[in-house]
């Protein structure tokens, strides 16, 4: 009896020019890091801009637009360079500036990169998946290190926070929520000195902090985050039911939120919505029958895992 044997190819590459970089994509990244040294000067400095002029004298702010640019490009460089090595046409990535003053916010909404090619295979899938939030991991655990490593002694905790506001040494006001690992970081590389309170006077613990709360929003198993192409790799169509489950938790856990802190708790909401615009299933690969390998299967438990340890079931509030 004949058999037949069908062999995959992948689509063909579309090129395109890499160089130069388009006009749109350098200017939203020179305008994120305007919006983000804004960010970082407002939370160091006491100054308040009593003219249009004075807001754009954001100099100091550069330490956190450093490190929280350096984390995000990471993170979609890593996306950028595993679909370029499968051959996909991809977009340089778009940053997006949030150019607001006196507003406790990120400077940014991130970055996204535009993958204009289908996915070939599983494998490919994966790749792209978890290339951006394990480089991205990577990045923050970098600031991290290096910026409690900064800190000598509760004096310079103090006197850090002196230039924005008088010491208290307790809880109050707007306050960090702690992720598993954020806390590990603080409570024994900070020795515990800065409180969550008073994280984002600190630029690159503040940067960190973002990282680590980027890379566990991008890792819900949902839809097409990060998350949502890692459980597809793993579990193909079937991953439909982890993504409504996933999506589930998330409103009951804001409803558990809303019971117990009010309208503190209600911080997931625009992300629900967003998620629901997005879409909660996941389109096909061109071969969803090419098995996973098994290098591929440990880096997405592995993308799983940093979810668990970065995320952050309640990360703003006013104590």
């Amino acid at each position: 009896m004949s058999q037949t044997h069908v062999s995959f190819e992948p689509p063909p590459f579309i090129e395109r020019p890499l160089w130069p970089i388009p006009r749109l994509n350098l200017l939203l990244f020179a305008a994120t890091i305007f919006s983000t040294m804004m960010v970082g000067d407002f939370n160091t400095s006491s100054s308040i801009p009593h003219s249009t002029w004075e807001m754009f004298d954001v100099w100091q702010g550069w330490p956190y637009a450093a490190a929280v640019l350096f984390i995000l490009t990471c993170h979609e460089m890593g996306h950028f360079f595993a679909a370029r090595y499968h051959g996909m046409d991809v977009s340089w990535p778009f940053y997006i500036p949030v150019p607001i003053w006196g507003l406790f916010h990120f400077g940014t909404m991130g970055a996204f990169i535009k993958i204009r090619s289908r996915m070939p295979h599983r494998n490919a899938l994966m790749d792209v998946a978890v290339a951006g939030p394990l480089a991205g991991f990577v990045a923050a655990l970098i600031v991290l290190w290096i910026g409690y490593a900064q800190i000598d002694g509760l004096q310079e905790v103090i006197q850090t926070v002196e230039k924005v506001h008088p010491w208290s040494g307790s809880a109050g006001g707007l306050t960090l929520g702690g992720s598993l690992l954020f806390d590990l970081f603080n409570n024994y590389a900070g020795a515990g000195l800065v409180p969550m309170n008073e994280i984002y006077h600190f630029p690159l613990l503040f940067a960190g902090w973002v990282g680590f709360f980027v890379t566990a929003m991008n890792l819900f198993l949902i839809g097409q985050l990060d998350g949502g192409h890692v459980i597809y790799a793993i579990m193909g169509r079937r991953s439909l039911a982890v993504s409504l489950l996933s999506y589930s938790g998330l409103v009951g856990l804001s409803i558990y939120l809303y019971l117990q802190h009010g309208s503190n708790g209600l911080i997931w909401v625009l992300w629900m919505v967003l998620l629901l615009v997005i879409g909660l299933g996941h389109p096909p690969t061109l071969n969803d029958n090419r098995s996973l390998s098994r290098g591929r299967l440990i880096l997405g438990l592995l993308c799983i895992l940093i979810f668990f340890l970065c995320f952050i079931p309640l990360p703003v509030f006013l104590a």
